[in-house]
Order: structure tokens, then C-alpha cells, then sequence
């Protein structure tokens, strides 16, 4: 589910596809590199959809085939064996008479090995409510996303922008108890940003989400279900019917804030915040009831960035950021009013970097360096289980782009990262070794193509490893 979970705290270790190749092939530097995708500005930076116009000013049409992949014996209780995800994307921009507009279609379809007893898509949201059986069988999840953004500007400096987007993805288990998984979101925002002068600017943005997921296992001939409802990960009831349907509904609203400002010559310096809140709520058919409540779960993030970017001279940029998040949550037994679970996430980053293009050959090189702390309180009162950590982590980054022929660049970048315990996956002295590389093609008159190619190991003081490869194409078309 999209929510506020363990997953985004440590960005270290989130081996994901990035939507800018060029950046993703350098290693996905962020802190001291600009790129038409990676820029200090409010759309960029912020997320602001209302400065669509300013960021995205031509047309433009991305063709984007992509494929993930992951394995290892680094997981933990209820994730795959493995995972494949293939994704086809189709995004474009159109510059209007009175506004800018940028659409996107998306179709995934992912592929998860041995799932050991799990029937939710994702038993890891920070929620002690989980449904499973007593096998391990494939998932197969597929399903299309749809978006837009527009961005208009109805007033002499002030911006206004909107955002849409819908995602509905099946799932199926491929052996008893058969589970059908129904993955459904729709979230939008409404963004206002306002340009007091060509230095300083200001942007709000107000985001709604509704998740829901249902889930129904069927009997097979003459067997019933057996489904068994974990609260925490010690005890559990037993459901057994023909039918047995379990429901997780979420709700979430986010405040953000940002602002980006020039106070002098070549320097730029960017301040966003944002709080939200949502309620997630375990359901599911009980006699009469349609929809009985279980369990329900709050969960509470806050935070703030600061990012500089300082170019004393041409080619040459500096880069500073740092950022604090808190994420909270607490759970409890809806019928009782029993709390569960409580956990609290803290984490404190600074980093920084610098990248240079150099005069004398045709090449652009980036280094960056991050260091920062996490410091997890766990309360599982249902499992008697508490926990408390507060460790450092750290992470480099290193990028080199050569232009071998006129407009023909090869890409190669190296990521390293280490923190001493993992709040996600429990490990401890967790390394991450990341090699990547790319090529870009820009002599064509109305077509560019960019690829890149990744590969990693993560791995923990048991000797426990993960291994993750993917790549993606981007085929951009211009005038469309």
C-alpha cells in the first residue's frame, strides 16, 4: 500500500527504477548534479504540480519498457523468494494556450516467487493485522495506472495545478487457497504556488489518498478455506468457509510546503516541509456485518529538507542537503480498544557533493557523500516484544559521463551504502554494493534514447544476500 512506512526511511537500500535515466545510470545522484528531471525548483523539488508550466516547457512523449528483478536469502518471514517486474510506461507533455498538461499511462505485471503463507500484497506496512494460509505458491500482480497534471496560471504570478491519478492492480495465488487479491488507489492533489520574484517563490499542495485492498480465497472441491488472522506475529484465530474475504481500506491526507530562493549570485537554496495522517482500517464480513472492523491503525510523518546549490563558477557545482522525518504509528484491537503496536522512526541526513564538467575533455564527473542516524522504538505488546536502536548509517555516491562522439555519452556510476542495523529487514552491518551504467543517443533530429542498467548486492553480518537487476529504455519524442 502507499503509505508512510518503513520502506521510505532509508533510501539507501530502495532499489527502484528511476524515471531519469541519465541520473540513474550516474549512480541516481541527488544532492549536488541537475539534470531536465533533477533540478532545484518547486516541481522537482517539491512535487509541485502547479509549476508543471515553468519546469516542463516543450512537448514531449517518453516511451519507457522496464525490468526489475531481485533474489536472495536476506528477507524475511513472508517475503518472496524472488520477484520479477516488468513495466511499460507512456508519458507526455503538451504545452497548451492556456496551460501546460502532462498524462501518463503505466502497466505493470509482477511476478513473486515462493511468497511463504502472505495472501496481502504487502505484509510489511506497518500493520499487525495480516491474513494468510499455510502454503507457499506464486503471486502474480498486473494491472494498469493512469494519471494526469495540469498546471495553468489564472493570475499574474500565481500558479495553480491539479493531479489525478488511479491505479487498479489484480493479484492471484497460484495454489490453495487460491487467493484473489483486488489492489485499488486514487489519489490527487491540488497545488498553489506563487512568484514574488524571479528569486523567491512559494508552493502548498494538499494530497488525498484512498487504498483499498480485498482479498478472497475459495475453496477447492470439497475443502473449505482455512485463513488464519494474525494480530502481531505470535497469535492468530482461524477463519475456515467456503468463501473468506478480508478487507484493508486506508485514508490519507499530506500537507506540504516548500520555497526556493537565490539570495545571491549562483547560489539557490530550497526548504520544503510536509505533515500527514492517515487511518487504516482491517475489516472483513462477521454474521450480519458487511464489513466488521477488526483492527485499526494510525499512522502519523513529519519532516523537512534543506537543499543548496552554489556554481562559484561555470561547469562547477557544490551541493548541501540535509533532512529530518519522524514516523509514527499505533494499532489497536477495534472491539477492545486494545493497543497492540506503537513504533517510532526518527532519522536525521546530511550530505553533500559536487559535480564538474570539465573544459578540456568532453567529460562530467559527481561525487556525493551522505551520513546519518535512525533511531527506532518498537513497542509489540501483543508479542511482548520491545525494541530500541539508535545507529548510524552512511552511503557515496560516484558518477562519470563520457561523450565518446558528438551527442553519443556512455554512463557509469557506483553506489556503496552501510548502516549498523537494518529497521527494515532486521540485519545487522547491512552493505549495499551497486554498479550501474548507460548510454545516451541525441544526434537523431526528433527522437532521444537513454538506457541504463543496474546491478547489486546487499548483504548482513550473516552472510545473508540479496542480489537486485534491472534496466530501463527511454525513448523520448519530440513535436508529437
Amino acid at each position: 500500500m502507499k503509505k508512510i512506512i518503513l520502506f521510505a526511511i532509508i533510501f539507501l537500500f530502495q532499489i527502484a527504477l528511476a524515471q531519469n535515466e541519465r541520473v540513474a545510470a550516474l549512480g541516481n545522484p541527488s544532492i549536488a548534479f541537475k539534470d531536465f528531471d533533477l533540478d532545484l525548483n518547486l516541481y522537482d523539488f517539491g512535487n509541485n504540480y502547479a509549476w508543471l508550466i515553468e519546469d516542463h516547457t516543450f512537448d514531449v512523449l517518453y516511451i519507457r519498457p522496464s525490468f526489475n528483478f531481485q533474489s536472495g536469502d536476506y528477507r524475511r518471514y513472508y517475503d518472496p523468494k524472488k520477484s520479477m517486474m516488468y513495466l511499460l510506461s507512456f508519458d507526455g507533455t503538451k504545452i497548451l494556450k492556456d496551460g501546460a498538461f502532462r498524462g501518463y499511462v503505466i502497466y505493470e505485471i509482477e511476478n513473486r516467487k515462493n511468497v511463504n503463507r502472505a495472501l496481502s500484497r504487502y505484509p510489511y506496512n506497518g500493520v499487525p493485522f495480516r491474513m494468510t494460509d499455510t502454503t507457499t505458491g506464486d503471486f502474480l500482480y498486473n494491472g494498469p495506472r493512469v494519471g494526469f497534471q495540469y498546471s495553468f496560471i489564472p493570475l499574474k504570478d500565481f500558479y495553480v495545478g491539479f493531479d489525478l491519478n488511479y491505479q487498479i492492480v489484480d493479484g492471484l495465488k497460484n495454489i490453495y487457497t487460491r487467493a484473489k487479491s483486488l489492489w485499488r488507489n486514487i489519489d490527487g492533489s491540488v497545488n498553489l504556488a506563487y512568484k514574488f520574484s524571479d528569486d523567491f517563490v512559494v508552493g502548498g499542495k494538499l494530497t488525498l489518498l484512498d487504498n483499498k485492498e480485498s482479498i478472497e480465497s475459495k475453496s477447492e472441491d470439497l475443502f473449505d478455506a482455512e485463513i488464519f488472522n494474525y494480530r502481531g506475529d505470535t497469535y492468530a484465530f482461524r477463519r475456515r468457509s467456503q468463501t473468506v474475504e478480508q478487507t484493508y481500506r486506508e485514508k490519507l491526507v499530506r500537507y506540504d510546503f516548500t520555497t526556493i530562493t537565490s539570495p545571491a549570485k549562483n547560489l539557490t537554496i530550497g526548504l520544503k516541509g510536509n505533515y500527514s495522517n492517515s487511518n487504516l482500517k482491517t475489516q472483513y464480513p462477521y454474521g450480519t456485518l458487511k464489513e466488521y472492523e477488526e483492527g485499526h491503525t494510525v499512522f502519523e510523518d513529519y519532516g523537512s529538507t534543506l537543499k543548496l546549490h552554489y556554481s562559484p563558477i561555470n561547469n562547477l557545482l557544490f551541493g548541501f542537503e540535509g533532512s529530518f522525518d519522524n514516523y509514527s504509528s499505533w494499532s489497536r484491537i477495534s472491539e477492545t480498544s486494545l493497543m497492540i503496536w506503537k513504533w517510532n522512526i526518527r532519522t536525521i541526513t546530511a550530505g553533500s557533493g559536487v559535480s564538474y564538467k570539465f573544459n578540456t575533455l568532453p567529460l562530467v564527473s559527481v561525487f556525493e557523500f551522505n551520513i546519518g542516524k535512525v533511531k527506532s522504538d518498537s513497542s509489540k505488546y501483543i508479542d511482548n516484544f520491545f525494541s530500541n536502536y539508535d545507529e548510524p548509517f552512511y552511503s557515496l555516491v560516484a558518477g562519470f559521463e563520457y561523450e565518446i562522439f558528438e551527442k553519443i555519452f556512455l554512463r557509469t556510476g557506483y553506489n556503496y551504502s552501510k548502516i549498523n542495523f537494518d529497521v527494515i529487514r532486521g540485519g545487522k552491518d547491512v552493505n549495499l554494493n551497486q554498479i550501474s551504467a548507460g548510454f545516451g543517443l541525441y544526434n537523431f533530429k526528433s527522437i532521444q534514447i537513454d538506457y541504463y542498467i543496474y546491478y547489486a548486492i546487499q548483504s548482513n553480518s550473516l552472510s545473508q544476500k540479496n542480489k537486485f537487476l534491472g534496466s530501463q529504455l527511454n525513448i523520448k519524442i519530440f513535436n508529437y
